[in-house]
């Protein structure tokens, strides 16, 4: 089952804007729309965002412009996706998933009327289904969204990792700043990475989430003076306490 252009689009644009609102905690459509802005690095303005807004969340026709591949692009990649295609790959084998739970759901409610001398056979059948289902869509794999990892059914994304529950719970990126707490009993508990002069700092440490190949180090005294940042230029981040 294809899903529609428009329709892929609408839902492009309902989870940009629930992540967005989420994230902001904001109200207003001018609020969001500012917030979504610079979290895009400015790449779409906010009038522009804002006529997305009531075209496909307030469903206002004479606001429905034709979106470029650009900016599907830059939509898709505030959701974690490499591009518009990738995000657009992954809703129509959510949309498959979909259609084979409710052919099951046919199933089974036709098994309630199958005579008696048949039940078994059609159980037997009904079994198998559910259990191609749980391992065809089991969620073995994990992609970086945002700050930390999510699971997702393995299906060959750019940056997809095999599923590591320790790592899927405990490795997160954070902004930390001069008086953020960096070594526990003499131990240090954050991570950092350095690649094309831009430092990252991590819960603990492990391969970066996007780029092959790098790993983090543990901080020390050197890269806390002259890394990170003092505290009053990090107010609007989380820091690790």
């Amino acid at each position: 089952m294809e899903i529609g252009k428009e329709e892929l689009i609408q839902e492009l644009l309902e989870l940009v804007f629930t992540k967005a609102i989420k994230a902001s905690k904001k109200t207003k459509i001018h609020g969001i729309s500012k917030y979504l802005q610079e979290a895009l690095d400015e790449k779409i303005d906010k009038r522009t965002l804002t006529r997305y807004y009531d075209g496909y969340i307030l469903n206002k026709a004479s606001e429905r412009k034709t979106i470029t591949e650009y900016y599907l692009d830059i939509l898709s990649e505030y959701l974690g996706y490499e591009n518009y295609k990738k995000f657009e790959l992954n809703r129509e084998a959510e949309i498959e998933k979909k259609v084979l739970r409710h052919e099951i759901i046919n199933i089974n409610n036709k098994l309630n009327k199958i005579k008696r001398i048949g039940l078994c056979s059609s159980l037997a059948l009904l079994v198998i289904s559910l259990l191609f289902i749980s391992k065809y869509y089991k969620k073995n794999c994990m992609i970086w969204v945002n700050d930390h990892y999510e699971k997702i059914r393995c299906s060959g994304l750019d940056n997809e990792k095999r599923l590591n529950k320790v790592v899927l719970k405990d490795f997160k990126k954070i902004y930390v700043c001069k008086d953020s707490t960096f070594f526990k009993e003499g131990k240090p508990i954050v991570h950092y990475t350095r690649h094309n002069n831009d430092t990252e700092f991590f819960t603990m440490d492990g391969e970066h989430p996007i780029y092959e190949g790098v790993y983090t180090d543990p901080i020390t005294r050197t890269i806390i003076d002259s890394r990170v940042p003092p505290c009053d230029s990090t107010n609007s981040f989380n820091t690790l306490q």
